[in-house]
């Protein structure tokens, strides 16, 4: 006989772990800080090299002005104004990450309590289930069709 109340959560568990619970359940391990800092980690570094490929094509496209005007061109203040548009860009994708990934770290943990609540639920009706086999053992006796003569 199957209990449809575990079937019920053990499906609801299911779905939740084939789906947005993926990421939920292996992200459960850190705290918020080590969260947060690891995902910002990634953003420096994914935007490091977005900023660093992009000027690499705008000096291929510029290459016969920077060739021409080679000896014109104050590489000091060109390295300075590549620097300072790196840092503002860097600035502005830091906050923004850090305010994404606090809200998406909330939004797991609220994912993984309602996980946990319903294992807590399923743990349960296994104890409940054990309770019930174990008193009717203390009971009485089962009958199996081999104590049965006919």
């Amino acid at each position: 006989m199957l209990n449809e109340e575990k079937v019920k959560i053990m499906t609801k568990l299911a779905i939740y772990e084939k789906n947005e619970g993926k990421d939920a359940i292996k992200n459960n391990k850190y705290y918020k800080s080590d969260y947060v800092s690891i995902m910002l980690i990634n953003t420096i570094i994914t935007i490091t090299f977005a900023y660093i490929l992009g000027l690499v094509i705008v000096a291929i496209y510029k290459m016969d002005y920077f060739l021409e005007n080679l000896v014109k061109i104050n590489l000091m203040n060109l390295g300075m104004k590549v620097l300072a548009i790196y840092l503002i860009i860097l600035i502005i994708y830091i906050v923004i990450a850090y305010i994404i990934y606090s809200m998406k770290y909330l939004k797991i943990m609220e994912l993984n309590k309602k996980y946990s609540e319903d294992l807590k639920e399923l743990y349960l009706v296994y104890k409940k289930e054990e309770k019930m086999k174990s008193e009717a053992k203390a009971g009485g006796f089962e009958i199996n069709d081999t104590d049965v003569d006919i």
